[in-house]
């Protein structure tokens, strides 16, 4: 692994010192990443995601990619992958694994013009895996698979996000589905790859060579050129910027800018938005969490439910402590919300008994949630009666209207 590793960082060594010689307006990209291999349980592709037994995280340089843009929203891509990884589902261990796929990555914006820059990607490669051999795979009881190949063509399909942290560098992630095409089989090849790394953009669409130009004649009537536009910049700097400064260097003037000692966008009057949610961080409740304007910038909030015991309407002191901590949530980050407090019940009983019962239950949590400051015109309480999925509970929801 460690010649791999060397191997990549001279690669993008000399690629690097090729790219950002030529004029290429920032079309060549190139990832360096860590792979995580995950080989889920049989047929299950989202069944135990996130075990840490299933998910095979190779040391970084493990996969390099190369980009050229042919379009603002289209790019050509060519990935490639190697390390030593557990396949859990078929028992293999420290086996070597290598991917080759060239593809397609569609830019949802143009790749140029935002800091935040998602794409979907999609490739048909080669994959290797050497010890399948003599191996099988127990699929039931009764039903076994096996193949004698080690070489197979794949689908590689998913999603990525460049997350830019200055013009031509920043972090990349990426997450997809590689199906296996092998005659005889049917996903039990099949697995998700991730990757996280660094991107590096080549070239910068900001230069140009079309500067205007006079002509002076001299005593031997030749013409001499004389490049002007970088003359006129500066006296336009010297005329319009002098004696204003910008102290965070956000391209907004002090004088004009109501967050000066902070980098920040000119959409915002020079105030900052660290989550890139749209809201600027002096207006969001939850700054370094992507969220929602109706919910003053924090992401869609599930309030925990409140159980009951069987026939049961008073509240438990663990239940008193998750109504506070909604009740806080309902001050202090959703002022402006209103909610709907439902009451449930289990199938057990009479219906119009059970109806009432949901309806106690409802109200029991209504006035805990009013006696710590909460508006009681913000809320509306409903005995829903019978749910069998629900059983014996409150839920609290956020009404859209």
């Amino acid at each position: 692994m460690k010649n791999v590793n060397f191997f990549i960082i001279a690669l993008f060594t000399f690629l690097s010192s090729v790219f950002s010689q030529e004029n290429s307006k920032e079309k060549w990209f190139i990832r360096i990443e860590a792979n995580d291999i995950n080989y889920y349980p049989i047929k299950s592709p989202f069944k135990d995601f996130f075990l840490i037994k299933n998910n095979n995280f190779i040391p970084i340089f493990s996969s390099i990619e190369l980009e050229h843009h042919i379009k603002d929203h289209i790019g050509l891509y060519l990935d490639a992958s190697l390390g030593m990884v557990n396949n859990t589902r078929w028992k293999i261990e420290n086996n070597l694994f290598l991917k080759l796929s060239p593809g397609v990555n569609l830019y949802i914006s143009p790749h140029n013009n935002n800091k935040f820059d998602p794409y979907l990607r999609l490739g048909l490669g080669y994959h290797k895996f050497n010890n399948y051999f003599n191996r099988e795979l127990k699929i039931s009881e009764t039903k076994y698979f096996k193949t004698n190949k080690k070489n197979f063509l794949l689908l590689d399909s998913g999603l990525g996000l460049n997350l830019w942290l200055v013009s031509n560098f920043g972090i990349n992630i990426q997450t997809g589905y590689n199906h296996v095409f092998a005659k005889e089989s049917e996903d039990y090849l099949n697995f998700w790859k991730h990757k996280i790394g660094f991107i590096f953009r080549f070239g910068n669409d900001k230069i140009h060579h079309d500067h205007k130009t006079v002509g002076e004649t001299d005593q031997n009537n030749f013409s001499s050129v004389v490049p002007v536009k970088e003359k006129e910049e500066e006296k336009e700097k010297k005329i319009c910027c002098n004696n204003q400064e910008d102290s965070d260097n956000d391209g907004v003037l002090d004088q004009e800018d109501s967050c000066p000692n902070q980098f920040g966008l000119k959409k915002f009057q020079g105030c900052p938005d660290t989550d890139l949610d749209n809201i600027p961080d002096h207006e969001d409740k939850c700054p370094k969490k992507f969220g929602k304007k109706e919910n003053q910038g924090c992401p869609n909030i599930v309030f925990n439910p409140i159980l009951f015991n069987i026939g049961k309407f008073s509240l438990s002191p663990n239940s008193l402590t998750i109504i506070n901590e909604i009740a806080e949530i309902m001050i202090n980050i959703l002022p402006n919300s209103k909610f709907y407090i439902n009451g449930y019940t289990d199938s057990n009983g009479k219906y119009y008994l059970n109806k009432i019962l949901s309806v106690k239950r409802a109200y029991s949590v209504f006035e805990a949630l009013v006696s710590k400051g909460v508006d009681s015109s913000r809320i509306e309480v409903r005995g829903l009666g019978i749910e069998k999925k629900k059983g014996r509970r409150v839920e609290i929801i956020i009404r859209k209207s």
